[in-house]
């Protein structure tokens, strides 16, 4: 009798290949982020970038070339929706494919399935980045930039092949035509590079083939000075002599704002950066994170990975210090993306250390961590009804006469209207002057020469002018400029019939549903700001309503209050105005005087003496 054959063993499910798990993450990811996307045109930089992405222009330094030119290819590829509303599906899809392809570069580093997928929820849920997938701006591809030479780099410490280290060479150069900040990469793989290879720099051969990659990958800045010579809607800089392109480039002179003052402000800008970890990859990512970090510098193993990761994060940190101002470093950590997506492969480190001590299906927890950051945020970054700068930006061209010339001297008010006329086609008989926008150091533009009885003349700000035949009146969103005592009828604030008259707030301001950052609140504060001062003189309790709508709207803008002093001081408010200008200072310590402008502090001295001098006595009755 034959014995009873054994049954064979089950056969184990088929394994889903990664590059199937990147490809589905990657859509997920892209519907999360083109579900909240910005319909329309954001605040900041985003009217003008979209605006040199349609017009094939030129935006501010170091002019994003990369950004520009695969911008225009992804318009013409998706004819769908307004350029504003395709150009945030581009951000869109950066940043998903960025959250795969860091998901590949952890599984490539080793990394269990759940805890790649836990790298990559981090990030994608981290509010800074999460924040630039869904608008117009250039960051989304930077972190793609980036997570693409990280593979490269990784790859070169696996067999450290000249092909390699030129292929990491030349994605550190393309990603530098799109944001800066791969400079600090390409320093940061050579010296990780260095570390583990020291006679790296005796191989002249290899080093010379890195070089010619690198440069080739800077060919995109060739962009602007060709496309400058035809003088393009948007053309900053005018970059056809070898001069003024290398300040453009290089940022020479651009957006003079620096905070750091002394080496005693580091201690300021690290505790701000470490602390920004915490909210960021969330507190247990800030602890993975470091914990991964101790881990990996105390193997000893893997010198390149801590090496390499370390050095972005802390040349992220030093290039902001330099350079950032006020806003940049404190308020923004937009800036800091890069530090924060190697700090998530950190995380994957530590938590492959832990997951490695504890049953297996534990891994899986992890992903608690991510989803939590989902369901938190997306309230604060679904951008789908947002409409706040679009409004304001029509309601300030509406405003403006035929053939009005209107001077503008802030990013956050001239973009907006930028996109409208150059890309939506509103109001083409308007000539829009970013006067001030522009660095200290750029090349300076004509004086300007106008005929006050005939030009139609408009600042967004005050232009401070102290000309006793011209004056300087408030009116709806704008200041116009009129010959002092000149007849005629002047042009009333809120005219009938006009959109600045058709409702008392800026189209989803008092929505909860609709996000507002930092650049937002402003715009708020400032549309509420005018109003007041265009009504001051006929409605003074109007004013102060709309005075203290501005206040609530922005409290956190130094400057609102520090007008809201002025204006308070001229009235006679004393009390009113130590408060405000008390405020500015205590938002911005270093409020910097402006032309003939004292600072908060100077202007707070002077009031105080003034309430501290004894009253007269009332008149006898």
């Amino acid at each position: 009798m034959n014995p009873p054959e054994e049954a064979p063993p089950p056969t184990a499910a088929p394994a889903i290949p990664d590059r199937w798990i990147g490809i589905a993450l990657a859509g997920l990811v892209f519907v999360l982020y083109a579900a909240g996307a910005c319909r329309t045109i954001y605040v900041g930089d985003s009217g003008e970038l979209t605006t040199a992405v349609y017009v094939l222009g030129i935006p501010h330094p170091s002019a994003y070339p990369l950004y520009v030119l695969l911008g225009k290819l992804w318009t013409i590829a998706l004819p769908a929706g307004s350029i504003a509303f395709r150009m945030s599906l581009f951000s869109a899809a950066c940043a998903a494919a960025t959250v795969a392809l860091l998901y590949t570069l952890a599984r490539r580093l080793g990394m269990e399935r759940p805890v790649a997928l836990f790298v990559a929820g981090l990030l994608a849920v981290a509010p800074s980045f999460w924040g630039e997938a869904n608008i117009q701006r250039v960051y989304a591809l930077g972190a793609l930039c980036l997570v693409a030479a990280l593979l490269a780099a990784f790859a070169w410490e696996g067999d450290r092949t000249p092909r390699r280290l030129a292929a990491v060479a030349f994605l550190c150069g393309l990603g530098a035509t799109n944001h800066t900040f791969m400079l600090v990469a390409a320093a940061a793989f050579a010296g990780a590079a260095i570390l583990v290879e020291p006679r790296l720099l005796l191989r002249w051969r290899d080093l010379g083939g890195a070089a010619a990659a690198f440069f080739a990958g800077l060919l995109p800045y060739l962009y602007l000075p060709l496309r400058s010579r035809s003088d393009p809607a948007l053309d900053w800089g005018d970059p056809e002599t070898l001069d003024r392109f290398l300040a453009v480039v290089t940022r020479r002179g651009f957006w003079e704002r620096r905070w750091l003052e002394s080496a005693h402000d580091w201690a300021a800008i690290a505790g701000d950066f470490v602390a920004s970890f915490a909210a960021e990859l969330t507190a247990g990512g800030a602890f993975l994170a470091l914990l991964g970090t101790l881990v990996l510098l105390a193997s000893g193993r893997r010198r390149f990975a801590p090496a390499i990761l370390l050095l972005c994060i802390l040349g992220n940190l030093v290039a902001m210090g330099l350079h950032g101002s006020r806003s940049d470093l404190f308020i923004w950590h937009r800036y800091y993306i890069p530090a924060y997506l190697c700090g998530a492969l950190l995380a994957g480190f530590g938590a492959q250390a832990l997951a490695a001590r504890l049953p297996r299906r534990l891994a899986w927890l992890l992903l608690a961590l991510p989803a939590f950051g989902l369901v938190t945020g997306w309230s604060a970054f679904d951008r789908s009804r947002y409409r706040i700068a679009e409004d304001y930006s029509r309601r300030l061209l509406a405003q403006l006469p035929p053939g009005a010339h209107l001077v503008a001297s802030d990013a956050n008010l001239i973009f907006g209207p930028l996109y409208l006329r150059h890309v939506e086609g509103l109001r083409p008989d308007v000539d829009l002057v970013a006067q001030g926008v522009q660095g200290a150091d750029e090349t300076p533009r004509p004086p300007l020469r106008f005929d006050p009885d005939r030009s139609r003349l408009y600042f967004t700000h005050h232009p401070n002018w102290n000309l006793p035949e011209l004056e300087i009146l408030p009116e709806g969103l704008l200041f116009r400029v009129a010959r002092r005592g000149a007849p005629g009828e002047r042009p009333n604030a809120f005219a009938a019939g006009s959109d600045i008259a058709d409702a008392d707030e800026l189209a989803g301001e008092s929505d909860p549903r609709v996000p507002k950052d930092y650049l937002t609140r402003n715009l708020i504060g400032e549309f509420h700001y005018m109003r007041g001062l265009a009504s001051e003189l006929r409605d003074p309790e109007r004013s102060a309503r709309e005075f203290r709508i501005a206040a609530g709207a922005a409290p956190d803008n130094d400057v609102l209050f520090y007008n809201l002093g002025l204006i308070h001081s001229r009235a006679g408010r004393l009390p009113d105005a130590l408060a405000a200008f008390e405020r500015s200072q205590e938002i911005n310590p270093r409020h910097l005087a402006s032309g003939s402008r004292p600072r908060a502090a100077d202007r707070i001295a002077e009031l105080r003496a003034a309430l501290e001098q004894p009253r007269p006595p009332p008149p006898p009755h």
